[in-house]
């Protein structure tokens, strides 16, 4: 996963239950750099990603965008909206291309109803999603950017890395933990010359794990 918790909300599902969930909606794909869902909208549809990487991000009224995080294969995005009834809270956009089943706000609920299990693995994925967000708004005001950049690049798996990493310009890593593009060049800079990661356009690459933890304070 990325900035979200560990678990993406499919994952917890009973095998049966997943495929109940898939069933209940209709399959899309979306070509890289298409917006899903936008902040302040009134829908209710959810999406079930199956392949590919998208980005949430969130405006302040300030005008600043904040990326709260990424969601790949096995997650679910929009079921905020769909159980409360309200706007979009974040603006979901492509950042690969992407396989999903889409399911109304109703299939949704239905689903919910008829499967309670999967009702509890859901409600327990999101609960794990806020206390991450949380936790990344907490670092965003405290740790300094050298410690943000490194705790993103270990919330990325393998698979995530090479998907989100690849995808995201200087400025958009800067957006993701809160920092001017300028002080990420700094501090990607200065992991390159200790060794810890290697970079190249619109990519970053891992060298030393325990380095970057330790850095990450971990």
């Amino acid at each position: 996963m990325g900035i979200f918790a560990e678990e993406p909300l499919l994952s917890a599902l009973r095998t049966q239950d997943r495929a109940a969930l898939l069933a209940a909606g209709s399959p899309r794909r979306y070509e890289r750099g298409r917006q899903l869902m936008q902040q302040g909208v009134h829908e209710d549809f959810v999406l079930a990603i199956t392949a590919g990487w998208v980005v949430v991000r969130a405006d302040a009224a300030n005008g600043r965008s904040l990326i709260l995080g990424f969601c790949g294969p096995e997650d679910l995005v929009g079921e905020l909206a769909a159980l409360d009834g309200r706007p979009r809270s974040a603006t979901v956009s492509t950042l690969t291309p992407v396989e999903a089943c889409l399911l109304s706000g109703a299939r949704f609920h239905g689903f919910l109803k008829d499967h309670p299990a999967a009702s509890v693995a859901v409600l327990r994925g999101m609960a794990l999603r806020l206390r991450a967000i949380s936790s990344h708004r907490q670092d965003l005001g405290t740790l300094p950017v050298l410690q943000r950049l490194a705790r993103l690049l270990l919330s990325l798996d393998e698979e995530a890395k090479d998907a989100v990493t690849g995808r995201l310009s200087q400025q958009e890593l800067a957006t993701a933990i809160g920092a001017t593009r300028e002080s990420v060049a700094k501090a990607l800079a200065a992991l390159r010359d200790r060794g810890v990661l290697s970079t190249s356009e619109r990519s970053v690459r891992v060298l030393d794990t325990t380095a970057l933890t330790a850095i990450a304070e971990l």
